[in-house]
């Protein structure tokens, strides 16, 4: 070990902080004296030196590491690569929606981009249908009881113009109108057209024995289905802004069906 000079204050070993001589620490200042052996000369007392603390091995190693995990909290993370459009899944054949509209559905992403995130995936199940269960609204409230999910209904007028809704909620009888903003109304006229809520007004659905309501606004009906599931009118609403669903805003049904969650 090297000598402490005189009228320093207690040395210490600069190993400590990556140095190699061995300093003391004078009252007033750094100071450096150079004992090369035992009884050095003290040619250098005078002098002051300013020393730059160079860091230790054990420093740089973890200066690096630290470097690193910077490099790696602000890299940005990688896009994901977006998700396939969900295709819907019928449990059976419609009667309404040919093969043509399928493809619609499929090629616009019907489910993905339009129906809640929450229903895409599922499987469908026909509840209703009027060639199976007559055209009554009634038979439609009965069919629905059990069911507390979504409902796509799907219908085609003698025209040949097919349309329908897609409601939050099951279709049941009610004092007044119900629903969430996801409901909504959709046509193929001939391309697949979705008329989503507007935030305007709450008038998403209304059940009573003579009629089943869709939208409304300024005393009309977005959609209307008479007692007997038979004749029906479309207008505009303020509910979703909707054009008219079918050719003329008064039809004749040809063909309905009521399609939920499996």
């Amino acid at each position: 070990m090297g000598v402490e000079p005189a009228g320093c204050a207690p040395g210490f070993s600069l190993s400590s902080l990556g140095l190699t001589k061995r300093c003391c620490l004078p009252q007033h200042g750094w100071g450096l004296a150079y004992c090369p052996q035992l009884g050095s000369d003290r040619r250098m007392k005078g002098l002051r030196w300013r020393y730059t603390r160079l860091p230790s091995q054990v420093e740089d190693a973890l200066s690096g590491e630290e470097g690193e995990e910077k490099e790696e909290e602000t890299a940005p993370a990688p896009a994901r690569a977006p998700e396939d459009p969900v295709e819907p899944q019928l449990a059976e054949a419609s009667q309404v929606l040919g093969a043509s509209e399928m493809r619609q559905v499929r090629a616009q992403s019907m489910i993905s981009l339009h129906l809640p995130p929450r229903v895409a995936g599922h499987s469908w199940s026909l509840a209703f249908c009027t060639s199976r269960d007559g055209f009554s609204l009634r038979s439609l409230y009965r069919q629905m009881e059990g069911h507390s999910g979504p409902v796509l209904l799907v219908l085609r007028d003698q025209d040949g113009q097919m349309f329908g809704a897609f409601s939050s909620s099951a279709i049941r009888l009610s004092k007044g109108f119900y629903g969430t903003g996801e409901t909504f109304l959709f046509s193929f006229s001939p391309q697949l057209k979705v008329f989503k809520w507007t935030g305007n007004n709450s008038f998403f659905l209304k059940g009573d024995l003579d009629s089943l309501m869709m939208g409304c606004g300024s005393g009309h009906f977005g959609l209307w289905l008479d007692g007997d599931l038979y004749h029906g009118g479309s207008h505009p609403c303020a509910t979703f802004n909707n054009e008219v669903l079918a050719r003329q805003e008064q039809f004749c049904i040809k063909e309905l069906e009521a399609w939920v969650l499996s």
